[in-house]
């Protein structure tokens, strides 16, 4: 009776294993990928299969959770899910990161499958957080004003860190440089993740600011890495009850020594005792809707008593028809210069014809110069050219003097597809050269075809042209291919590139084409990464060169270079110094001598700090054929090198009134041991329109005995820009208080600031301003609101002499606070305080904004009337639901409104099973579905 008893137990333990193992086997689950990274506000999207490895019908319940606040599951209900004997599903899973997640946390996704016996498995999805850098700039206020001597000029900046990592930025201020003598100031913060800090940028107001109408003052916001965040200008302006328009002469950095609406006069003596005096001028004068603009660019050299009028002209414009005349330029397939004319005219909005003709010669003064022929052309463009999404059509005339050459050359190019990540242009060229002297006939043709596209982070551009030995052309006889593909991240960058050239043109006159035939191939790749504010970069690269060398004697010769190379290089840069280092070397052959393959590097060391600039650059051995012939010719015994030094400085003084300008180069070469030269300009300012300037230059070459310098001095007045206009109007503006009550009437608004056109000023005791002498245009008046009075900012067409009145109505207040609210299951989350936008909007869509401050206050001033009060939902957390957003409410003056949004932290959600004694799932049927609460 015993043995039967344990003969019992052992068949029952086998069973309720088998058991098992079947409960265990019947499915599988499994994500189809297993790991995923993201960023702040990405999406996840995956899938999750579940096999059914039975021969039996099965059905379950699917279920997916997040384990931690950074991941917001966009399916939350579980899912029925039947499957038949043997067959699989795909469920998708999708998981929005949240705002709030900091990189390198590694949440994960559970999937869990339970069968209707209870049978349960799960499988987890890791995601980590990767970096993500968002700093933005928000300036408060773009307008600053100014009255008295002692005043402050307070620039409020919000800096929102809406990354996921702390950030350290700089704050870079260009002040006009009679506030700041360097010109430049340097605020430094750190920011966290996911916050917003206010920077206060002051500045007293000076004797020397207060002699400003007005001025400008820009704002940069770099991170530490020199990544610029956001570039904005502010516009100070002092306050005026009465003033007359007037066009301000502001001096643009970029074109120091080329303004416009100047003129300089200048004198040059140098070692050669050759003697010269200069005129530069230009200007452009806006007339209504057109403009007159004209250039001059005279020299007179005592010596040879001759006169040089270059780059002079004189021209109109308007949009519809333009005409130039004077020295004249055209760049296409033949690069035309001389002097002439060019008109275009617009037949459509869509069309533009352009015709000119020239003398080619360069000189507009002088005629007794021989002439090197003559030039027309006629040219159509259609909706913005094959550069945007139109094409364009070239028909050229040339008749070259030296040669006895006369060429028609006819070009179509067309833009084939443009969309946003991509774009496909072609074009093509038909010409035909005649010989006079022969009577030659010589027919050309061109071809090209250039795509630009993107597809994610990866760029690719290929631009090819082909044209026959006698096309007309500037381009004749080559066959180009420039390929490159790169493939870019935040911080990697790889490419592959690949450059081929061959210039093969033919002579369609009797002489010896002396021109050299030559061809290049360039194969390269490439890797670099950034660390911070350093680049590292390698790229080997192969690199061959043929030329056929024209002899003396007849026929040509022909030379080759082989090249194998690697390049390295090494940038580190923030906003106030630059340190670039670039080695490039390996092994070259050619067969000039015969000689083994020779070893050959170059460096390139540029450094830049402040005021300083350095260049130096080493050379051992030739890089190029032209330099390998050159000193096989000139040096036969000697290996190529090249060393050179070049500094360089920009100096400042008297508060930038004086401005040195200083360089130098030291260098020595297997041709010239020694080279030696010094340049120099002095800018001083005697007011900020007029200035005196002297040049000098010294160069000492060891091969030359006679060394040469110059000295320059002169003299450069600037002007307001120039306007005609038909009219000039006067505005007035009226400002009073709308008082309220029962015969209450109104008064005037008695030192009222209004802000028009960027200019600031201040009403009278009358409540009086005047702008005078206004050009016609379109003109924004804005009252400076307080937290008593407000006006609507409105615009107004000047195009005659207009008074307008303005009403201030008694504001009303909102205030309010935001808070969180949570239970014992709510989710963990960083509970954003500071910086949510609060948004009201009236009846007529008028919009209001504030932001929280770091406790949740926030507080509106607005006119009398109903709004919608919203707290912007994408300012918080996924995992919050805003109580009563978008409320309505009535805003009235002398009566505060009180606005308060409750935050309610979304639950976890918890779940709960119950097991049998033996503890394996219960069968009963309460207990085959999990119970949630």
């Amino acid at each position: 009776m015993q043995g039967i008893f344990k003969y019992i137990i052992v068949i029952a333990f086998l069973t309720i294993g088998n058991l098992s193992l079947a409960q265990e086997g019947e499915f599988s689950i499994e994500f189809a990928q297993q790991n995923s990274d993201s960023k702040n506000t990405g999406v996840i999207d995956a899938f999750v299969k579940i096999k059914n490895n039975t021969n039996n019908n099965l059905t379950g319940e699917f279920e997916v959770h997040s384990n931690h606040q950074d991941l917001y599951l966009v399916q939350r209900k579980p899912k029925t899910v039947n499957l038949t004997a043997n067959d699989s599903v795909f469920i998708p899973v999708k998981a929005i990161i949240s705002r709030t997640a900091k990189a390198g946390n590694q949440p994960f996704i559970e999937a869990v499958f339970t069968t209707n016996n209870d049978n349960t498995k799960s499988v987890n999805l890791p995601v980590t957080i990767t970096e993500r850098k968002l700093v933005k700039m928000f300036l408060l206020e773009t307008n600053l004003i100014y009255e008295n001597v002692g005043d402050t000029l307070t620039i409020p900046i919000r800096i929102s860190n809406e990354g996921n990592t702390p950030q350290k930025i700089d704050i870079l201020t260009r002040y006009p440089n009679f506030i700041a003598k360097d010109m430049m100031e340097t605020t430094s913060l750190k920011i966290s993740a996911f916050t917003d800090t206010l920077v206060y940028l002051k500045k007293q107001v000076t004797k020397n600011i207060l002699a400003q109408e007005d001025f400008n003052i820009t704002i940069t916001s770099l991170y530490k890495s020199g990544d610029i965040i956001g570039i904005a200008n502010i516009r100070a302006s002092s306050i005026k009850q009465d003033r007359r328009y007037t066009t301000q002469f502001n001096p643009d950095y970029a074109q120091t020594f080329n303004q416009t609406n100047q003129i300089t006069v200048s004198h040059l003596e140098n070692s050669s005792n050759a003697s010269a005096y200069y005129l530069y001028a230009n200007a452009e004068a806006q007339l209504n809707d057109s403009k007159i603009y004209t250039n001059i660019d005279a020299n007179l050299w005592t010596n040879s008593n001759q006169l040089f009028l270059r780059n002079t002209w004189l021209g109109y414009k308007n949009s519809d028809f333009g005409i130039q005349a004077g020295n004249v330029s055209k760049f296409a397939d033949i690069n035309l210069v001389g002097r002439g004319a060019q008109a275009y005219y617009t037949t459509s909005k869509d069309s533009k014809i352009e015709v000119g003709g020239i003398d080619k010669s360069y000189n507009l003064a002088d005629y007794s110069n021989p002439s090197g022929g003559t030039s027309a052309w006629a040219s159509y463009f259609h909706n913005g050219g094959w550069l945007d999404k139109g094409f364009e059509s070239n028909l050229i005339y040339d008749h070259d003097k030296f040669t006895g050459i006369n060429s028609i050359l006819a070009t179509s190019r067309f833009s084939i597809l443009k969309k946003q990540n991509f774009s496909l242009r072609a074009g093509g060229g038909l010409s035909n050269a005649n010989y006079e002297a022969a009577n030659t006939n010589k027919a050309g043709a061109s071809g090209e075809i250039v795509a630009v596209g993107k597809q994610g982070n990866l760029y690719y551009s290929s631009t090819n042209f082909v044209s026959n030995g006698y096309y007309a052309g500037v381009k004749r006889g080559v066959l180009n291919f420039n390929e490159r593909v790169n493939w870019t991240t935040e911080k990697y960058n790889m490419w592959a590139v690949y450059n081929y050239m061959s210039v093969k043109p033919k002579s369609l006159t009797e002489q010896v084409l002396y021109s050299t035939l030559f061809t290049t191939a360039r194969y390269n790749v490439g890797a670099s990464r950034r660390f911070s504010n350093i680049t590292l970069s390698v790229s080997p690269n192969i690199y061959s060169e043929k030329r056929d060398e024209p002899l003396y004697v007849g026929g040509s010769q022909t030379r080759s270079m082989d090249a194998y190379r690697m390049n390295l290089g090494i940038n580190y840069s923030n906003h106030i110094s630059t340190v670039n280092l670039i080695l490039d070397g390996g092994s070259f052959k050619t067969n000039l001598n015969n000689q083994p393959s020779q070893f050959h590097i170059k460096a390139n060391l540029i450094y830049s700090w402040k005021f300083l600039n350095l260049l130096t650059t080493y050379q051992y051995n030739s890089f190029n054929l032209g330099e390998a012939i050159a000193n096989y010719q000139t040096n036969p015994n000697k290996t190529f090198y090249n060393i050179m030094v070049n500094p360089s400085a920009v100096l400042k003084f008297f508060d930038s009134k004086l401005i040195l300008y200083t360089g130098a180069t030291f260098a020595s070469n297997t041709i010239n041991d020694r080279i030696t030269q010094f340049s120099g300009r002095a800018d001083y300012k005697i007011s900020p329109d007029f200035s005196l300037f002297v040049n000098g230059y010294y160069s000492d070459i060891s091969n030359n005995p006679y060394s040469l310098n110059s000295f320059q001095i002169g003299l450069t007045k600037q002007f307001r820009p120039i306007r005609i206009d038909s009219s000039k109007s006067d505005l007035e503006v009226y400002v009073y208080y709308e008082n309220e009550g029962k015969g209450a009437e109104n008064t005037p608004a008695a030192n009222q600031l209004i802000i028009i056109g960027g200019k600031a000023f201040r009403t009278n005791n009358q409540g009086i301003i005047k702008y005078r002498s206004l050009p016609p245009g379109d003109y924004e008046i804005r009252p400076v609101n307080t937290n008593e009075w407000h006006a609507y900012s409105r615009t107004v067409n000047i195009i005659q002499d207009t008074q307008i009145s303005i009403g201030l109505t008694k504001t009303s207040t909102i205030k309010g606070s935001v808070s969180y609210i949570q239970t014992e299951r709510s989710f963990e989350i960083t509970k954003k305080l500071g910086g949510l936008s609060i948004i009201a909007v009236d009846d007529t869509g008028n919009i209001f904004q504030s932001r929280t401050d770091d406790v949740g206050n926030f507080v509106l001033y607005v006119p009398r009337g109903y709004y919608t009060i919203t707290l912007e939902k994408s300012d918080v957390s996924e995992y919050v639901d805003i109580e009563h957003n978008n409320r309505n409410i009535q805003a009235i003056p002398d009566t505060i409104t009180e606005v308060k949004f409750n935050l309610n932290i979304k639950e976890k959600r918890v779940e709960t099973r119950k097991f049998s004694s033996r503890g394996f799932p219960s069968q009963s049927s309460d207990n085959k579905k999990k119970k949630k609460k």
